[in-house]
């Protein structure tokens, strides 16, 4: 019990109380006390309670003071601690304000900035694809247009309009000489006879050829693709017509190797299953990685690319392989009709992409653990000297007065420990008063 009017503590044995309270006069200041008897519990063994505080302490009944001990309950023998409390401290509060006013416009920035990324690359990733059979394309055509304009201006020459077989040879063998992929020049006349070769061997009837056909039909340019009966390989004949003023008096046509193309195209890859491939306008390989489709002349009409291209459908094309495997592939015409596809797996296509998400986690994480770490040293940072006020007020509440508060910061924590020390200082004055006044 402490005296309301000084602040002495008494230890006081509930037993020795007769009646329901019991009264008598602070030694210190001779203030009237009131003591109550507390009411025992129901289905519960009548208890000795000792309440002691720290400071000085006088048992009623001996007058004499008595040691200042911790303040614990005993009941039966055994110590009853008071249940902890479970709350939302100041501490988790402001660990917890911290991470949502960092956190949050760190998700939104990283979301919005990760989407970008991955937007940006996956179109990339495709440009490159897109970019990659469009040069292939442009040099098989590039190629093609120098051949043409090769025998257009031969076919223009008077030695060959003049359809004459030893003017003619001369320059058809130069022209062979001159571009070591043309394995053979000659002329044709208006019955598909040829008139001059550059190879030198006997003439040959080409009247069931099909350029040959068209051009006497009237186009200004034929070709075919076929496989050499000698190379086993794939080779494509040009055919333009030799013309007196406006009448057709012959064809001039140049058959040529296109090793030099087909090497170009079979040693493009993207990653380990990146490929090009080339077919004519029936689907039949021209140049393939696999040599065997070119020598078998394989169709691959069925193939998706090739299917999609045909059907017109525009930009990349997603497909899988026999396997079940992701692809994306873009097919492309040539100027003589060919189909030019390449093809690579998505896995190939967006590794880079699959690398920024990757650094891009890690990077998030990182900054997650930081941002924790700081709110919570910030937080604690802020909580612990008020749970040392806390604490103190707490012990100063009780009557012990000479609790030493060690907080000294410039802040507003600093002002509540000032404020503190103030209140113990004046509560230490006034007690010091009544005793003077007693």
């Amino acid at each position: 019990i402490i005296c309301e009017e000084c602040g002495k503590k008494y230890r006081i044995d509930p037993q020795k109380i007769k009646g329901k309270s019991a009264g008598f006069n602070c030694k210190a200041c001779q203030h009237r006390i009131t003591v109550t008897r507390p009411k025992p519990k129901r289905n519960t063994p009548q208890a000795d309670f000792v309440v002691t505080g720290p400071g000085p302490t006088e048992s009623i009944r001996s007058g004499i003071p008595s040691e200042p001990v911790k303040p614990d309950v005993k009941k039966a023998g055994a110590v009853i601690q008071a249940p902890k409390k479970n709350r939302f401290g100041l501490t988790e509060k402001m660990i917890s304000l911290m991470l949502m006013v960092t956190l949050l416009p760190l998700f939104i920035f990283w979301g919005i900035t990760f989407k970008q990324t991955n937007d940006r690359i996956r179109n990339d990733s495709e440009k490159l694809l897109l970019q990659t059979s469009e040069r292939l394309v442009s040099h098989i055509d590039e190629w093609v247009d120098k051949n043409l304009r090769i025998l257009k201006v031969s076919a223009e020459l008077p030695a060959i309009t003049s359809m004459e077989k030893l003017r003619q040879e001369s320059i058809l063998k130069a022209i062979r000489k001159n571009y070591p992929w043309v394995y053979l020049v000659y002329t044709l006349n208006t019955n598909g006879q040829n008139v001059a070769r550059s190879d030198g061997k006997h003439a040959k009837d080409y009247s069931d050829r099909q350029y040959f056909k068209e051009i006497m039909a009237g186009k200004a340019v034929a070709w075919q693709t076929l496989i050499g009966k000698t190379s086993k390989k794939p080779a494509l004949v040009i055919a333009v017509p030799v013309k007196a003023g406006d009448e057709i008096v012959g064809v001039l046509a140049s058959a040529m190797s296109i090793d030099q193309i087909s090497k170009r195209i079979i040693t493009w890859q993207q990653g380990q299953t990146g490929l090009a491939f080339l077919t004519d306008t029936s689907g039949k390989v021209i140049s393939h990685p696999i040599q065997t489709y070119v020598h078998e002349g394989k169709n691959l009409s069925h193939h998706p690319l090739i299917a999609a291209f045909k059907n017109r459908k525009k930009g990349l094309i997603s497909f899988a392989d026999d396997k079940g495997t992701p692809f994306l592939g873009h097919a492309r015409g040539t100027a003589l009709g060919w189909i030019l596809a390449v093809q690579a797996e998505e896995k190939e296509v967006f590794q880079i992409l699959k690398k920024a998400q990757f650094f891009a986690y890690i990077y998030l994480g990182i900054t997650i653990i930081i941002v924790i770490c700081i709110a919570f040293i910030a937080g604690r940072t802020m909580t612990k000297p008020i749970k040392e006020l806390t604490k103190a007020a707490d012990r100063i509440s009780v009557g012990e007065l000479d609790v030493e508060i060690k907080i000294k910061r410039k802040d507003e924590i600093g002002d509540l420990a000032e404020a503190i020390l103030r209140m113990q200082d004046s509560l230490r004055l006034s007690i010091e008063r009544l005793r003077r006044r007693r």
